[in-house]
């Protein structure tokens, strides 16, 4: 019974989701994937971009034209207007008879005084005393050594030059210093506070006068806190030092405008107090309108063409039927589609703001700062949802890779659906010959991890490289069942001797050997076998083996295709056959990527034989073709060599629209100096990356089924109608991917949103394949009837 399993036939079956661990499906988990990568993916249409560049455009001339420059002294004007009237209401609150400011400030004064107004001269002035006294700052800072004021009966604050201070509060002061402890709570924070009011609109001697000398903002407030700390004390701005930047702003002369001769305008002066930080908000408030007119239509646009799909796609007639909407889908919050639109939205709005800016040359008074804002923080969150996507992506990819090189039933399934009705003893594995690779592949790793030798750090990659191996290891063994789709099946692991033993119980003298040894070839160890956290809690593919994966410390082809060479010292395949493997491999792999191929490097050499080829009017052409392509075949020598080469070069026998051997000829002599284009070397430039990620599969799959039909059908079997019926089958599969191409575009003509976009993704990638099949087509096509052509000279 053990062995009637060992040697089954892999086999479709249907999917029993109980009986496999669904930890090593991997065509399930590589669809999950797909699925979160969708919704982690912009879904915006040609439509969505519109409506979010009209947005854009319409709501920066709204800037323009409403909202027009920043202006400090128009949001001061009217900041100044708001606190005097705060000013005046309180003190009436708080029993002041008369309404004017000037009486509401010393009204206040007199009911609310603080000690630290004693110290006014010890802070250098009246005119910064507000500034450099900390007991004036409206902060939590302020507060604080207003209250240690009130414990400590000292004064805090700065000099002139910026140097923290600390000073007796004065006899005449000391009598607004609380008694006992709740009384000094009580003048430290309440009086504390109703004083800075008093303050906020000036001093009872200067309101009114030029705005009056006000308290400085909360903004101003800590920028002068943090400048008496040694790391901000010495920074220097322009010509002046921290501090006598702060006090030049604060008073007002920093943004005052100069005349001729170097004085400040009286006129232009513009204090950055309260004031001028409550009119910086003013002005802000102004330009924030246009900018949350632009989110608003974006937003609601988004929201009411999602909810009328929605309506649409489930045939909504009713209000009671509204519960079958995917809310999800509608709401215009936190998905990756809304934050391109708003990318797209404040990029345009952005762009018109600043461009004006330009032309009128107001520069910097001219730009909506909010707007700038917005758009940093939109691109910020569109990057974000391409970041989760990427990361997504890069989990796929090592399923993908884990799934590459483990030989699934999805493996049989693609040679199920080419070569369908056809022998599968020649392109199937049994669940023997399928542990039999396994193997292979251990033994082939295994020899790379004892024959690793580096400069440095030698023992700790050959230790990484075994831990690798031990993880694939019990990977593999615990998936097996899951990989195969049969139940209970487990692989064994054999010693060398046994695994030869198993090979020659098993005829490797039979094509199912060579497909083995093929996939051992191609098969690349050290790829990520499992997920790990980043520094957020995210998972991410493992970066455990990230220091095997380049060419100094990680796998090196040519070593293992050596010890695969000499693993069988030749018993069943002749020395070399390996080499022959991989160059037929690379070469397929390039082809298919449409690579740009140079037959002939040497301009010397090919100057050579193209004079000596004209001269002898084409006398040399066999030569030459066998010279050129003869490695291709093989299987075949003499004149049946000559004549598959000649055939090869001229395009395929004639029979199939090619030149056959007068094509061979033609394509050496006349083509003189650009001798090889006939094999490929004018094909087109690489592929770009996003181009050969969709057909990568493809690529992969095509590639090895036509070393396959090369190598081992045609050079080591001569079995031309296995592999004329390998082709017809390859050709049919051409021709149902693009019969299904042509119905996937008339249901996207009738789709919309996010169905309509998923569809010409399906397209997309369908195309892509159907390229790279083509290409394949052709060279399985063109190879098997030059073949032909040399067997009928046999």
């Amino acid at each position: 019974m053990k062995k009637e399993l060992e040697n089954l036939h892999v086999e479709l079956q249907q999917y029993k989701e109980s009986v496999f661990n669904t930890e090593y499906d991997l065509d399930r988990i590589i669809y999950d994937l797909d699925s979160h990568i969708s919704l982690l993916s912009n879904q915006a249409d040609k439509l969505d971009y519109l409506v979010s560049i009209g947005s854009g455009l319409m709501c920066g001339l709204l800037d323009i034209l409403w909202v027009g420059e920043f202006s400090l002294e128009r949001g001061q004007n009217i900041a100044s207007d708001e606190i005097n009237s705060f000013v005046t209401k309180t003190a009436k609150l708080l029993g002041c008879r008369d309404e004017d400011l000037e009486s509401a400030v010393r009204f206040l004064e007199k009911k609310f005084p603080i000690p630290s107004d004693g110290n006014t001269h010890d802070f250098c002035s009246g005119l910064h005393h507000h500034l450099r006294d900390f007991a004036h700052h409206p902060t939590i800072v302020g507060l604080i050594f207003s209250l240690l004021t009130q414990f400590t009966g000292k004064s805090y604050g700065t000099d002139v030059k910026g140097t923290f201070m600390a000073v007796d509060v004065p006899e005449v002061s000391r009598a607004f210093i609380g008694n006992d402890v709740s009384s000094k709570i009580l003048f430290g924070t309440i009086t504390w506070f109703f004083h800075l009011v008093s303050d906020v609109a000036g001093s009872s001697s200067s309101v009114g006068k030029s705005g009056g000398t006000g308290i400085p903002g909360p903004l101003l407030a800590l920028a002068k806190e943090l400048s008496v700390l040694p790391f901000f004390k010495n920074i220097n701005i322009g010509n002046n030092s921290i501090s006598v930047f702060l006090s030049k702003l604060f008073s007002g002369t920093l943004l005052a405008k100069h005349d001729e001769k170097g004085r400040i305008i009286k006129d232009t002066v513009l204090k950055f107090d309260l004031r001028g930080e409550l009119g910086v908000g003013i002005e802000i408030g102004r330009q924030s309108f246009p900018v949350v007119a632009n989110e608003c239509i974006v937003r609601s646009f988004y929201f009411i063409r999602r909810l009328a799909l929605e309506i649409h796609e489930n045939d909504i007639r009713n209000i009671e039927v509204l519960k079958q909407i995917d809310w999800g889908k509608v709401t215009p919050l936190n998905t990756p589609t809304i934050a391109r639109m708003l990318t797209i939205a404040t990029g345009v709005f952005t762009t018109v703001d600043v461009g004006e800016a330009i032309v009128t040359q107001k520069y910097w008074v001219s730009i909506n700062y909010v707007g700038v804002g917005r758009f940093a923080v939109a691109i910020g969150e569109d990057v974000s949802w391409c970041f989760k996507a990427r990361s997504i992506k890069e989990i796929k990819q090592m399923y993908e890779d884990i799934q590459r090189f483990a030989y699934t039933q999805a493996h049989e399934n693609i040679y199920k659906r080419m070569v369908a009705d056809m022998d599968m003893d020649k392109l199937g594995l049994t669940v023997e010959q399928t542990m039999i690779l396994y193997n292979l592949e251990y033994y082939k790793t295994l020899n790379d991890i004892q024959f690793t030798k580096l400069p440095f750090n030698n023992e700790g990659v050959k230790h990484l490289k075994q831990s690798w191996l031990d993880e694939w290891k019990e990977y593999i063994s615990k998936g097996f069942s899951s990989f195969l789709q049969i139940e209970d099946v487990k692989l064994h692991w054999y010693t060398k001797q046994e695994l030869i033993q198993k090979i020659e119980e098993n005829a490797p003298q039979n094509t199912w050997f060579r497909l083995v040894l093929l996939e051992t070839m191609i098969f690349e160890p050290y790829y990520p076998l499992g997920l790990e956290k980043d520094k957020k809690g995210k998972d991410i593919p493992s970066k455990k083996y990230k220091d095997l994966q380049n060419i100094i410390t990680g796998y090196k082809k040519g070593d293992g295709d050596e010890y695969i060479d000499s693993f069988f010292s030749g018993s069943y395949y002749s020395k070399g056959y390996i080499k022959r493997l991989r160059k037929c491999y690379n070469k397929m792999f390039r082809e298919l990527n449409e690579v740009l191929k140079t037959v002939i490097t040497s301009v010397s050499i090919t100057t050579l034989i193209t004079i000596v080829t004209i001269a002898t009017a084409g006398a040399l052409a066999p030569s030459i073709a066998v010279a050129l392509v003869g490695s291709n075949f093989a299987g075949l020598s003499g004149a049946a060599l000559t004549s598959a080469c000649l055939a090869y070069l001229g395009g395929g026998a004639i029979a199939i629209g090619g030149a056959g051997m007068a094509g061979g000829t033609i394509a050496i002599v006349g083509g003189g100096a650009i001798l090889g284009f006939g094999v490929g070397a004018g094909v087109g430039g690489a592929v770009g990356a996003v181009g050969l990620l969709g057909k990568k599969n493809t690529i992969l799959q095509s590639a090895k089924l036509l070393v396959s039909v090369r190598e081992i059908f045609l050079n080591d079997e001569h079995d031309t109608i296995y592999s004329n019926s390998v082709y017809e089958k390859y050709v049919q599969s051409i021709m149902d991917i693009e019969k299904g191409i042509v119905e996937l575009k008339l249901q996207a003509d009738v789709a919309n949103g996010k169905e309509k976009k998923e569809l010409q993704d399906k397209i997309k990638k369908a195309q892509e394949s159907v390229e790279a099949m083509k290409i394949a087509r052709k060279n399985l096509r063109k190879f098997i009837s030059s073949f032909e052509e040399g067997l009928a000279q046999v």
